[in-house]
């Protein structure tokens, strides 16, 4: 009679946690109040992200006045161009992004 036997099998697990950020890491400049600014809204394509915007772009208006909002939409939900991000920057005194699903 023969014997069979069963190799071990092996099973890797990878943790999709990323390093946290050192102390390189500087937190954008905020300014004092979003009263007369501009805010730029980042739509990443992803579904009901204006929807989001909307309740968003609405309680901006209500909570500071003046306050201009803007919307962009991003090509894809991978990454925005530098075109875009030129043109953000060029435009907004300070930029939400946010996705939807």
């Amino acid at each position: 009679m023969s014997e069979m036997t069963k190799e071990k099998e092996k099973i890797l697990v990878y943790e999709p946690v990323a390093e946290a950020p050192g102390a390189s890491a500087v937190m954008a400049a905020r300014p004092e109040s979003l009263s007369g600014k501009s805010v730029g809204l980042i739509n990443n394509t992803k579904d009901f992200t204006d929807e989001i915007f909307d309740v968003m772009g609405a309680a901006l208006e209500e909570q500071f006045p003046g306050v201009r909002v803007v919307r962009y939409r991003k090509e894809s939900v991978s990454g925005a161009s530098p075109a875009l991000m030129e043109q953000v920057e060029g435009e907004c005194d300070a930029v939400v992004s946010a996705l939807g699903d």
